[in-house]
Formats: structure tokens, sequence, C-alpha cells
């Protein structure tokens, strides 16, 4: 398949922002270059990472923000609106956005799976859980879950804060035997790793078909049985497909807006003293979130580099 990759030009100060306007954008998959960033995931992730200096540069604040586009019309029109709305911030007092330029060309899967196999080791998340993509021999040490994945798709890979939230919050509740929605599964990461950790059965769905297939994808490489695991190119907006009051956890790593609206669904689906796991919640609307949750109990939140994510239970 044929891609656009886009280059945004800015500062380290201003990724978080940029991030948050990208997933608003519903691009979930963001590579990140920046000194910054990497060096403090290097910290917080020591394994072995024998891709990168032993003295890394912290010096500049320049970064660049690397994001995948169908190379179609749909994804053309995308881009402009991007641009657009990229100059639009720059009108934000107080803050070094940098050039916010963007570059972009053609790419296809091959090479973009390239690029990623140049960067891309296993890493761990949260306590136990490691990440690894399918070219990568890993070995579990005691008590750890190993995912596997093939980031060869513009989904999410789990090396964004928001997913590292959800799966801290995840390793902290109990899985074994639980039926599970994941809404805006991307990579179908949560929902897989939930399987993973026990649970019974897992639905995922997103609006992007693409999501659906390499959800399905790498519920195989992870030996799942697709009986009990479904990906669904569904909008839980417009679409009745999940069974009343029958699912224990709902996922949803999407943004601000949209778990406000799922607020007042999710409880339809969920069972009595079932959880909702909401994230990609940037630090200015978390209280927004917390007002729409009127349903459910705020039990615990996590807090990672200006994100939030929300453990709550219906009543």
């Amino acid at each position: 398949m044929e891609w656009i990759e886009a280059k945004i030009s800015t500062k380290s100060e201003a990724v978080e922002i940029i991030t948050g306007f990208l997933m608003a954008k519903n691009i979930p998959n963001i590579r990140i270059i920046d000194d910054v960033t990497v060096d403090r995931f290097l910290l917080d992730h020591p394994l072995n990472w024998d891709y990168k200096e032993d003295r890394p540069k912290v010096t500049d604040d320049e970064a660049e923000m690397i994001f995948y586009l169908q190379d179609d019309d749909t994804g053309h029109i995308r881009l402009a609106e991007i641009k657009a709305d990229l100059d639009s911030l720059k009108e934000i007092p107080n803050i070094g956005f940098g050039s916010l330029n963007i570059k972009h060309g053609p790419v296809n899967d091959d090479d973009w799976l390239h690029e990623w196999k140049k960067t891309y080791k296993p890493f761990k998340i949260g306590k136990n859980i490691v990440v690894k993509p399918v070219w990568e021999e890993y070995y579990a040490k005691q008590d750890e879950t190993v995912f596997t994945i093939d980031p060869g798709a513009v989904f999410g890979t789990g090396l964004h804060d928001t997913t590292q939230l959800c799966i801290a919050a995840m390793e902290d509740i109990t899985l074994e035997n639980k039926k599970v929605i994941d809404i805006g599964c991307g990579s179908g990461i949560l929902s897989i790793i939930a399987m993973l950790l026990g649970a019974k059965s897992a639905v995922a769905c997103d609006i992007d078909p693409g999501a659906a297939r390499c959800a399905t994808e790498n519920a195989t490489l992870n030996n799942i049985d697709l009986a009990k695991y479904q990906a669904l190119t569904k909008n839980i907006f417009e679409d009745d497909f999940l069974e009343v009051k029958s699912y224990d956890i709902a996922f949803a790593n999407i943004v601000a807006d949209v778990i406000i609206g799922l607020s007042v669904i999710i409880p339809k689906y969920l069972k009595a003293g079932g959880l909702l796991i909401a994230s990609g919640i940037i630090d200015d609307r978390i209280d927004d979130v917390k007002e729409s949750l009127k349903e459910f109990e705020i039990l615990k939140e996590y807090h990672l580099d200006g994100w939030y994510c929300l453990v709550a239970r219906v009543s």
C-alpha cells in the first residue's frame, strides 16, 4: 500500500500539544524524533537499546513529528486540512512551536517497515508488559507478558504515553475471565494484551477498516483464539453492535471530546460495577472529562507528561 509520509518541524516543548492535535485528527500513530523525549523514555525503560548512542544529545530543542496518511484523494485532503489548522496553532501565545512546516512525500509499506526496523526494539511498559516487533527475538523473564506487534501499518505501537497509562491501569486490575471492549482500537494493543492477561473475550472496534485488519493480524501473531476475539469496523455512536450490559471492562484510548461523548453511551453496555479505562486526555481537558462521567465513580487516575488516564466504575 502507498502512503504519504508527513514530517512536522517543531520544538521539544510543543511535542505534547502537537501530539494531542494529531490524535484529535484521528492520527493515533505518531513517530517523535526528539532527543529530550527519547532520553527520558530510555531512562524509564532500561532494556538493551543497542541502537542508541551511549552519550545522548540533549542540547538541541528541535523535534520532528512524523505521521502517515493513505496516498489517495482523502489523504491529500486531510493533509491540506492539517496544514491549515497548524497555521492556527501559531497564534497561541507563549508557546515555542517552531516553524510547524510540513514536508511530505510518498512511501510504501516496505519502505516504512524498513525504517521501523532501524529503531523499533523491544521495550517494557508498566511492571511486566514487553512490546516487541515481530522481527525481534525476546526471551521473556519470569512474570513478563510479551505482546508481539507488526508495526507495518498506521496504527498504535505502544510507545505513546496514553497507551502506557492504559497498560499501567490494566496491570492494577483483574482481567481474568473478563469480557472487554476496546473503542478506537487501532492496532489492537489494549484488547490483545487484555486477552494475554487472562480476559475471556474481547471486541475491538475502530472507524478505520485498516485498524480492524491490523488488530486481527496482531491477535493472530499473539496466538489469540479468534473465536474469542473480534475486531470490527464500527462507529459506536452510529452502530448498534455490542451486547447490552454484557462487558466487564471498556477501554477508550482516544481524545477528551470522544470520551465525553462515550460517557453517556458506555454505561448501556457495561455490567453493574463495570470499569471504563479512558485515556488520551490532555491535562487541560481532564476536568471536562471528569465532569462528564456522571454515571461513574472515578476510582483512580494516572498521569504522565501532561496526559491523564482515568479508571471509573459504572453504578
